[in-house]
């Protein structure tokens, strides 16, 4: 029988796998830490791209406790059972396009036009997916957030799947579970001074650590650590603190040693400290009151971050089979053409009894 494939079709599908290669290598090159193993903050599974479904699930294992069994004791019969929890994963589709005005306008440009729109739609994808991984993991569910230059960022944070939010009473309080807020009277009182610290991580490293069950901590090269991400409005404010010469110090020795600190801010209490303007962030002015919503959760009195401290399988990703993740096409009469880029999958915070699994949610004062 007759190969009905066409060569079009096969070109279409190496475009796609590379466009989508190039992407995970950019999104990983962000977030350091994103793989198919559970050693990752972000963990990818990519059973959806072998069969079809439309759900992935996560198996997240704990940490094992209790008691050893001594001497000749009996073992069997006195095993722990293995603290397995699950998390699935819904998929969904986003995708975003670009077109030539047409051949006259090209003739006019030195450069390739489609080499460059390709560019343009492989850095929208790596943009939406780690900016879908911090709206996942920060709990958000406010749609009007915007950025410090007052562009809409959170529009679609609901995509493939809600997230879990931070309890309303965690926040009122100032504390709980899996949450800190740098104002100990709750994110309601947050005023200029309270922002970001050293102190902070130190706490959020504590409540990692006597979580129950613990967050467990990255393993690069024989150093164990969680990974910190805040705001550069956070950053700086650290910066300016009178214990960032000792943070630095440490970071610098740690840097020598592993490449995996390398570009960080610091190293702090078992915590690897990174930057990024992904980090949830809201302008009471002209975003509603809390990163849940308008009239929705606790109120925040001051402009805020949401720096997020991460371990093991914090938040997991499913991909799906998308042959066609980038396709051109001709349009009237082949005098336009058009790129288009595409993600099919899901995203979302991993949460086992209402607990997140591997997220600490740390909130400050975060001023422009």
């Amino acid at each position: 029988m007759a190969n009905t494939v066409s060569i079009d079709a096969l070109r279409q599908e190496l475009w796609g796998k590379e466009l989508f290669d190039d992407v995970a290598r950019d999104v990983k090159n962000v977030l350091k830490f994103v793989g198919e193993d559970e050693n990752n903050i972000v963990q990818v599974n990519r059973d959806l791209m072998k069969k079809g479904g439309d759900t992935a699930t996560f198996g997240l294992m704990a940490q094992l406790t209790g008691d050893a069994v001594l001497g000749d004791d009996e073992l069997e019969g006195n095993e722990d059972s293995a603290l397995t929890y699950s998390q699935s994963v819904s998929i969904d589709q986003a995708r975003k396009a670009v077109r030539t005005k047409g051949k006259l306008d090209l003739q006019k440009v030195t450069y390739d036009s489609i080499k460059e729109y390709r560019k343009r739609v492989q850095l929208w994808m790596k943009q939406f997916m780690i900016r879908q991984i911090f709206l996942k993991a920060g709990g958000v569910t406010n749609t009007t957030l915007v950025d410090t230059n007052g562009v809409v960022y959170s529009k679609q944070a609901l995509f493939s799947n809600t997230p879990a939010f931070i309890p309303d009473a965690d926040e009122a309080a100032g504390t709980g579970a899996r949450y800190i807020c740098s104002d100990t009277a709750g994110t309601d009182a947050l005023g200029s001074t309270d922002t970001m610290t050293l102190d902070l991580v130190t706490k959020a490293a504590t409540v990692a650590e006597l979580a129950s069950p613990g967050i467990q901590k990255i393993d690069q090269g024989g150093d164990e650590f969680w990974v910190m991400f805040m705001h550069p409005l956070q950053a700086r404010d650290i910066k300016l603190s009178s214990d960032w010469k000792t943070a630095q110090q440490n970071a610098r020795d740690r840097g020598d040693s592993n490449p995996v600190f390398k570009g960080a801010l610091g190293f702090w209490s078992n915590v690897l400290l990174l930057s990024s303007e992904y980090v949830p962030w809201l302008d009471i002015s002209v975003s509603g009151n809390s990163f849940r919503g308008a009239a929705t959760g606790t109120d925040c009195t001051f402009d805020c971050a949401r720096a997020l401290l991460f371990g093991r399988q914090a938040v997991v990703m499913a991909e799906a089979s998308n042959p066609e993740a980038l396709v051109v096409s001709d349009f009237d009469y082949k005098n336009k053409t058009g790129v288009a880029g595409s993600f099919m999958g899901g995203i979302q915070k991993s949460v086992f009894n209402s607990k997140e699994f591997g997220v600490v949610a740390v909130d400050t004062a975060a001023a422009v």
